[in-house]
């Protein structure tokens, strides 16, 4: 059973996608998003701060205090087959918009993990801010994301994880009216856009700069292959991440999917 919020709520939010469904409570935005899409309307946005059943991605359990974190979905209506070498930048568009509102929020030191966390690698308290969550359907596909909003450090999920408060921000500051303004404010055109370029390969110009893991030394564990250590280099024009393995004598390897871990060498 979820709980719908008065229609006066979330004023910021409400100017943008003036026919979000905010509730009080709701066991998992995107499976609802995802069990209403045949009816949804495009770009339908779905959101709480308390999110009961929140799962990541391989179905991992994501748990925060009731109001302390923002969950959001999003459908992206497609008409037809979807063009596959485009759906793969859509969750890296996402991601880039993530990074850009809690820049704008003040976590200027936010980057994107290859291919949808959020994260912030400085300062006292480095963390996992933000993940997302893309699932396709017959209709479109829903981008869920979930955003650390004023989380203690001993109410997040995992020991890795952070909030826009522990990045020294005000609760006023890290309001979820302001946060979910934040990221649709930054979403929504770049999904016009991720629609709109002509060739889905235009995008590396967007997400590459704001991609934290090129350049760096990564350790990547693949679904039912070796895992993989080596220098992430780039992106494909599938938007898969470009590695090239620590033995070099190896050709790089594009990865489509898997968890991505930096690396620290001292």
């Amino acid at each position: 059973m979820t709980d719908v919020a008065p229609s006066d709520s979330m004023p910021f939010s409400r100017a943008l996608a003036p026919a979000l469904d905010w509730r009080a409570a709701c066991a998992s935005t995107n499976s609802e998003l995802v069990a209403r899409a045949a009816d949804a309307p495009d770009l339908a946005v779905l959101a709480t701060d308390t999110q009961t059943a929140g799962r990541g991605r391989l179905d991992r359990v994501w748990s925060t205090p009731p109001g302390s974190a923002l969950a959001v979905s999003v459908l992206v209506r497609h008409e037809g087959a979807p063009d596959p070498h485009r759906l793969g930048w859509l969750p890296l568009v996402a991601g880039v918009a993530m990074v850009r509102a809690v820049r704008a929020l003040g976590v200027a030191d936010a980057r994107l993990k290859w291919p949808n966390d959020v994260l912030v690698e400085s300062g006292p308290a480095p963390g996992k801010l933000s993940g997302l969550l893309t699932e396709l359907t017959p209709h479109g596909v829903v981008i869920g994301a979930g955003l650390n909003l004023t989380a203690r450090a001993d109410e997040l999920p995992v020991p890795t994880a952070t909030s826009l408060v522990l990045q020294g921000l005000a609760a006023e500051e890290a309001a979820v009216d302001r946060a979910l303004a934040a990221y649709l404010e930054q979403l929504l055109p770049l999904v016009a856009q991720w629609r709109s370029v002509p060739r889905p390969a235009d995008l590396r110009g967007i997400v590459e700069p704001e991609l934290g893991t090129l350049g760096r030394a990564v350790r990547v564990d693949r679904p039912g292959a070796a895992v993989l250590i080596g220098i992430a280099s780039g992106l494909d024009d599938d938007g898969r991440l470009l590695v090239r393995p620590a033995d070099t004598t190896e050709p790089t390897i594009a990865i489509a999917a898997g968890d991505v871990t930096h690396l620290r060498y001292e």
